[in-house]
């Protein structure tokens, strides 16, 4: 039988946004992206076009999601900011305002029973700092933690669970055969990651889905690092295994 209630994921045209919707796919799940470019054709999914960047309201893009896949069950933000004009203004209107808005205009159309949960793609940058973002990055990251705590206490009431995730640098198809063509880089990455690894893509999918699912239904207003273990390590360990010590 197929699952009552859609999928909307924000973001979902490309790397772990399109993990996550093939996934709820393959589950029987009607999947709405709403993102700036079109999927692929392969992603039999609904398709909203919208720029979030200069996203002023959401009643369009929410109105169109809605007649396209009915009520809501599950509500998903893997969107980020990728635009060539100010980061500052770009990633807190991408991040943390479009987020806003789509939760809001979301809000009166989930499903009235079962479980129900939104899940949005933060940062370890959202607690620690990494010259390799900018400010804004980390600010916008470290708004959304606090965005989902928020809407965690105040959707909670309604039964609507909210949580967030926190990837370290994982492997995706986009950057996969950069990573893969600096070795160095890699064994570094394994060397200070407690597992030994580094992960991939799938590992934040499958946060991603157990926390869109009846097995997290009492996990509300969490931010979940997926770091193989990298933010239990004190950093005077870690300069001493860089050493050799």
């Amino acid at each position: 039988m197929k699952p009552f209630g859609q999928v909307v994921v924000v973001g979902g045209s490309k790397g772990l946004g399109k993990v996550i919707s093939e996934r709820f796919i393959a589950r029987g799940y009607t999947v709405t992206v709403i993102s700036r470019n079109r999927p692929s054709d392969e992603l039999r999914a609904n398709h909203v076009v919208s720029d979030l960047e200069t996203m002023i309201s959401s009643d369009s893009v929410v109105n169109e999601a809605v007649r396209f896949g009915g009520k809501v069950r599950y509500l998903i933000f893997c969107q980020r900011y990728r635009g060539s004009g100010d980061p500052w203004q770009g990633e807190i209107q991408v991040t943390l305002m479009a987020t806003r808005l789509m939760v809001n205009g979301f809000s009166d159309h989930f499903c009235e029973e079962g479980d129900r949960a939104i899940c949005a793609v933060s940062s370890v940058y959202a607690e620690f700092v990494g010259g390799s973002q900018p400010d804004s990055y980390h600010v916008a990251k470290a708004g959304l933690n606090q965005l989902v705590k928020f809407n965690a206490c105040i959707l909670g009431r309604k039964g609507i669970r909210v949580n967030a995730i926190m990837p370290l640098t994982y492997l995706k198809a986009e950057s996969k055969d950069f990573h893969l063509a600096n070795s160095a880089l890699m064994r570094l990455y394994q060397d200070f990651v407690p597992m030994r690894a580094i992960g991939s893509v799938d590992d934040s999918a499958n946060l991603i889905e157990f926390l869109c699912s009846e097995k997290a239904s009492f996990i509300n207003g969490q931010a979940i690092f997926v770091d193989g273990g990298v933010s239990a390590i004190w950093p005077e360990e870690l300069a001493r295994s860089m050493a050799g010590i």
